[in-house]
């Protein structure tokens, strides 16, 4: 009897260490599944998962954002993946956002284009543990990280004094501003409205969006010249908008239009120097890229951040026009 009570003992023995065995296997493959879904490298070093949503892909603008965040995640060992509309779509932007909330994503570039639509959509993030900094435009009533980029208002009172500055204070005045619901483009026209009512021989007698469209912004320019001959100075407060009036200009053979624009691609700063535009305020969008993504870093490193980090502008005519390739 003793020796059969023996005999099951050593069977029930085996067959539990058989058991412990197995499930120890096991979980040493569960948890390295669960290592390498959580991005750590083999020397034990986690890389981070960021995704900046641009406003349009391939644009010259955002181009340059995109190569000084991808330099800065370069540095500090941050993954990032660029997504955005193929053409300016606020829809096809607030997609984009909701999918990298999807995705559980370690961190979040966008812009706040617009704070009715954009603000609940960061405060989602937020709240799912996934810290969001703006960039270009700013949601100061969301739960966002920090914001990095142009203090617009500002940026627009330097057209403004750019106008007083060409005109000598008195002339009609057409603008064309990039978009009618991104609150970055309206700061900037509330800022040169600022100046210009400050002189009683200026005169806004014509606003318009391009809708962030180099055809758009000909198309736009071309009927507000028809209907007010007597402009005499535009404005416009995007990166297509100068172009596009030169452009509407000279079909409409206006040689005496003086143009100001706003940013620094290279075509903007070929008309500088041929005279065809006057002037330009550029913004420095790849240090906003790089700024954006250092933010991060020290996020996740556990350092404190200021709310805001705003991007300085610079004023390009034909004296320093060279400096805006550098911007």
């Amino acid at each position: 009897m003793d020796k059969k009570w023996l005999a099951a003992a050593a069977v029930l023995i085996g067959l539990l260490t058989y058991l412990f065995i197995g499930f120890a296997h096991h979980s040493g493959k569960m948890s390295s599944i669960v290592r390498e879904l959580q991005g750590h490298e083999g020397n034990g070093t986690q890389r981070y998962h960021i995704v900046l949503i641009e406003q349009e892909r391939y644009h010259p603008y955002w181009e340059m954002v995109e190569k000084g965040a991808q330099q800065a995640a370069e540095e500090y060992g941050i993954d990032i993946e660029f997504v955005g509309a193929v053409r300016n779509n606020m829809d096809e932007q607030l997609n984009l956002l909701e999918k990298a909330i999807a995705a559980r994503v370690d961190a979040i570039i966008v812009q706040g284009l617009n704070e009715e639509k954009f603000t609940p959509l960061i405060d989602k993030a937020v709240a799912r543990g996934i810290p969001v900094v703006t960039i270009d435009t700013d949601a100061p009533d969301s739960n966002r990280l920090a914001y990095v980029g142009t203090d617009n208002l500002a940026a627009g009172e330097s057209l403004g004094r750019l106008v007083v500055e060409r005109t000598g204070g008195s002339g009609k005045i057409g603008v064309i501003i990039g978009s009618e619901l991104a609150e970055s483009q309206l700061q900037r026209l509330d800022g040169l409205k600022q100046v210009v009512e400050q002189y009683g021989g200026l005169e806004i007698v014509a606003v318009r969006s391009s809708n962030i469209s180099h055809m758009e912004a000909i198309q736009q320019a071309s009927e507000m010249l028809r209907e007010h001959p007597e402009i005499s100075i535009m404005v416009g407060t995007s990166a297509t908008d100068a172009l596009g009036m030169l452009q509407a200009a000279k079909s409409l053979k206006r040689d005496d239009l003086a143009i100001i624009g706003f940013d620094n691609q290279k075509e903007t700063l070929a008309a500088i120097r041929s005279g065809g535009i006057q002037a330009t305020v550029a913004q420095q969008p790849y240090l906003m890229g790089g700024t954006a993504v250092k933010l991060l870093y020290d996020h996740f490193q556990g350092r404190q951040l200021l709310p805001a980090y705003y991007t300085e502008v610079k004023v390009l005519d034909r004296s320093n026009v060279q400096e805006g390739e550098s911007l």
